[in-house]
């Protein structure tokens, strides 16, 4: 390990591993690629780095560093919205259960690096068709030359 951000790489083969159900799992450039909800495969997954900061609690010095690293799984499912716009049926609640499972508590090979934990969850965008929920986990990992 160096100085480099976390690789949200070994998130992205963790939910191909563990979720197979997901017809895409990506990174941040392929969901930035879709133009409108209606060009999301469905269901389909893209974690996006989201920031870090040195925070964190532990070994400090010119050769070592803790970083806290924020990133979000941005899940892209069906939508039927029963009744009054549910957008939180039951295809989402299952792939939010199946990503969650997969991440809360993992613990990356990674120097350093603690267990993931969950921080929020929330829809982003909906229609008819299809809704986006995003998920915001963190961990700690070690910068380090």
């Amino acid at each position: 390990m160096n100085f480099e951000p976390f690789d949200t790489s070994l998130v992205v083969k963790r939910l191909k591993d563990l979720v197979p159900e997901f017809r895409e799992v990506s990174g941040a450039a392929e969901y930035a690629a879709v133009m409108d909800l209606r060009g999301f495969q469905t269901p389909s997954s893209y974690v996006i780095f989201a920031g870090e900061s040195g925070g964190a609690a532990g070994p400090r010095g010119a050769r070592v560093q803790p970083a806290v690293t924020r990133f979000g799984v941005v899940l892209a499912v069906r939508s039927y919205r029963p009744g009054a716009g549910d957008q939180l049926g039951d295809e989402l609640r299952k792939f939010i259960g199946l990503t969650r499972t997969a991440l809360i508590g993992w613990v990356p090979p990674v120097l350093g690096a603690t267990a993931l934990t969950w921080e929020e969850g929330q829809v982003m965008d909906y229609d008819n068709s299809t809704v986006l929920y995003v998920d915001s986990y963190q961990l700690t990992n070690l910068l380090q030359k």
